[in-house]
């Protein structure tokens, strides 16, 4: 190969890193590292922990799953960030309970505790209500995390 075609040909991989470089940059800049943090997993880990159940002001039964959150990072994160969470009855999925203030004083519920931002190194137990569709049929729980493998996680609840 001749001197000048090596030349032309180490000029236009040159330029074409330099493009690349220029064209990714803003995009990993914009959506601030979530692109890379999604791809190298995060560091937390969400275990299916227990359920207790409820009725709200209308008499419609109430199931609270609780998770645990263990943030094995070094920056704040919260439940809800960390995974996609599935609840099944007959393969068929529950409705989120949102109305937090309809749920009696006894249910002892907070929904925002799934918002919580906790600190790296640090444990938390956070519960997301759920309307039963009905109260003896048992329950599949399935958390899909956004670690590096997307680890899912399940556990059935045979409610009694």
């Amino acid at each position: 190969m001749k001197k000048s075609n090596l030349i032309a040909l180490i000029a236009v991989i040159v330029a074409f890193i330099i493009l690349a470089a220029a064209v990714c940059y803003p995009l990993i800049m914009l959506f601030g590292g979530t692109i890379i943090g999604m791809s190298i997993g995060t560091n937390a880990e969400i275990e299916i922990d227990s359920y207790r159940l409820c009725q709200d002001a209308d008499g419609n039964d109430i199931i609270l799953i609780k998770y645990l959150l263990k943030n094995t990072g070094d920056e704040p994160t919260a439940l809800y960030y960390e995974g996609d969470f599935y609840v099944y009855q007959n393969g068929i999925s529950l409705t989120e309970y949102n109305d937090e203030e309809e749920l009696p004083k006894e249910c002892d519920y907070n929904s925002e505790d799934k918002y919580r931002n906790i600190k790296g190194g640090v444990n938390y137990y956070a519960e997301i209500a759920y309307i039963l569709e009905s109260p003896d049929t048992a329950v599949e729980v399935e958390v899909h995390d956004y670690g590096f493998f997307n680890k899912k996680k399940e556990k059935t609840f045979v409610i009694s």
